[in-house]
């Protein structure tokens, strides 16, 4: 009877490991995301700012935050470059970032604590990743300003085509460019 039961753990331990390895595997050869996020910064005074939008990614280098709620924003990043459109100012920001954005890079690197947790360094800053059912449903963090950033995604699609012409954009000619 024991040996039975010690035969039935280690089938279980056995599978529950294989399957939480492919679970990782699966999450690891992300080559396009999408879903729509709810994004959430504490400060050190504990105020809490809710951004809502969705969030489109392509490997290698593509990726766009469409800011709906509480205002309409843009954030158009490839590779290190940046530009961030804001209709409700009339304006547009363009700068090159110091270092790459990556959330796919970010998972690739990361390493599992517990059967929906993994955590994550990117440029010395920590990220705690959580996967449900092979796919990334939250991020977070400690920004370089101490505030508290969670990333809660929904309504998410891994691996599907995304229309290219999503990641085009046109900066309005009446909009004031700001370049850092």
């Amino acid at each position: 009877m024991k040996l039975l039961i010690s035969y039935i753990v280690f089938v279980f331990l056995f599978f529950s490991q294989s399957y939480a390895n492919k679970s990782l595997d699966n999450i690891k050869n992300i080559n396009t995301y999408e879903a729509t996020f709810i994004q959430s910064i504490i400060n050190s005074s504990g105020k809490e700012i809710l951004y809502k939008g969705k969030i489109y990614i392509e490997q290698p280098s593509q990726m766009l935050w469409k800011y709906d709620d509480p205002i309409e924003k843009f954030v158009h990043i490839n590779n290190k470059d940046v530009t961030i459109i804001e209709p409700d100012l009339e304006q547009a920001i363009v700068s090159r970032l110091e270092k790459e954005i990556n959330i796919i890079k970010l998972l690739k690197d990361s390493i599992k604590i517990d059967n929906t947790t993994y955590k994550s360094t990117l440029y010395d800053k920590v990220y705690t990743i959580k996967i449900i059912n092979n796919k990334l449903t939250q991020i977070k963090y400690v920004d370089e300003l101490d505030n508290k950033i969670t990333i809660d995604f929904k309504d998410i699609k891994q691996n599907e085509t995304i229309q290219s012409d999503i990641f085009k954009y046109k900066i309005p000619y009446d909009f004031d460019i700001i370049k850092k």
